[in-house]
């Protein structure tokens, strides 16, 4: 269920700051057998400074610490190229969280009534999406070395 590249509609996800429950997105960017995965909760809310010019994938400005994974409304992004999110999409750097797979697995047991597996992201998309976040100055240390090390364990 949590393998790096899926993408995971829940229904709803019970956020960990006790944030009202709500139907999301959920990128899984690397799992660990260590009950370990560093995940993105992906929004269609548009948080793109003004002066960024927004074109699919990565946008990145270190001048003003701002970094996002932007994914085009409806373009196909799946390995079987048969998905696409229906609105234009975010991954925002700083969101970029590690969660703990037995939590997750105990909230959400039911595939098709808990959470839906949409797709596997293609092996470009997904590359694109690690090499963004890792190279990122306004991601979390922490989860920049966790993605470093999917990028040099794939060299």
């Amino acid at each position: 269920m949590y393998t790096a590249g899926s993408i995971l509609y829940f229904t709803p996800f019970f956020f960990k700051n006790g944030n009202q429950p709500k139907n999301k997105y959920f990128i899984v960017l690397e799992s660990y057998s260590d009950d370990l995965i560093v995940a993105s909760l992906p929004t269609s809310q548009d948080h793109v400074p003004n002066h960024l010019a927004k074109k699919h994938g990565c946008i990145e400005d270190a001048k003003s610490n701002f970094n996002c994974y932007y994914f085009e409304k409806e373009k196909k992004i799946s390995k079987n190229n048969e998905f696409g999110f229906p609105l234009d999409t975010y991954i925002y750097g700083e969101q970029v969280d590690v969660m703990n797979k037995s939590l997750l697995n105990s909230q959400y047991q039911t595939e098709n009534k808990d959470y839906v597996k949409l797709c596997n992201l293609s092996i470009n998309e997904f590359n694109s999406i690690i090499e963004c976040l890792a190279n990122s100055s306004s991601v979390k240390r922490k989860i920049k070395k966790l993605l470093n090390s999917r990028i040099n364990n794939a060299v």
